[in-house]
């Protein structure tokens, strides 16, 4: 079940924070939103009452780096933090959104998995880096672009197929190769112990949800972006 909209001054939002564990908060700030810098999302964060002292973020390269939020900034695609009072985000116009906590509330991590990111499995690194019991992480997959609008190439089709086999996506009616980059990721999370139920993802398509979803597919160099947020409570 895709997740309920909420309005604010600053724009339309996804409030996150009852799927985590106490003591963490999180965001998916929509289409719309009045900005995602990081000293944006501290007031938007400050507005919900979050006390937070860093907002990190990473110059975000399509990789499947790795790195905590003191290395920040740097080139990465997921950053991990361990303070409280600190929060991490990542942007995203169709690639795939994903936050995780650990099970106790102590480390949390935003994570931007394109299509190469993915193919690097990236979310596995992040899991693995959080140093978490994988049963009991809580993990959050934010809007993305959907196979019925992610349209690849053979070749690269056969790369996902070759490392994911059959969740990788269908061929359409139209004999287009897709991808569905959510579906993949969830995969491979579950596949190395998060639990079902602890494992969210939402089903909105960034290049349908013309409303709600900022998408590069759709709309080229003029999409926006919107931001996955979470943080420790101070």
């Amino acid at each position: 079940m895709d997740s309920e909209v909420f309005s604010s001054p600053e724009g339309p939002y996804l409030n996150l924070t009852g799927r985590f564990p106490e003591g963490i908060y999180a965001y998916f700030l929509l289409k719309g939103h009045a900005g995602v810098s990081p000293e944006e999302i501290a007031r938007f964060l400050a507005g919900r009452g979050h006390e937070v002292s860093a907002v990190h973020r990473v110059d975000q390269v399509h990789s499947a780096r790795v790195v905590e939020s003191e290395e920040t900034p740097c080139e990465a695609d997921a950053i991990l933090c361990r303070r409280p009072g600190e929060a991490v985000r990542v942007v995203v116009a169709d690639c795939v959104p994903l936050l995780l906590a650990s099970g106790d509330g102590t480390a949390v991590a935003a994570v931007h998995a394109g299509w190469r990111g993915t193919l690097g499995r990236i979310a596995e690194a992040a899991l693995s880096a959080l140093g978490s019991d994988p049963e009991k992480v809580v993990a959050f997959l934010g809007p993305s672009v959907g196979p019925c609008c992610y349209r690849v190439d053979a070749s690269r089709h056969a790369r996902f197929r070759e490392a994911f086999g059959g969740v990788t996506g269908p061929s359409g009616a139209d004999g287009a190769d897709r991808l569905d980059l959510a579906a993949i990721n969830a995969a491979r999370l579950a596949a190395r112990g998060v639990r079902p139920e602890r494992l969210h993802r939402e089903t909105r398509c960034t290049s349908c949800d013309v409303a709600l979803c900022c998408s590069y597919r759709r709309d080229g160099e003029r999409a926006g972006r919107m931001a996955a947020v979470i943080g420790r409570e101070a």
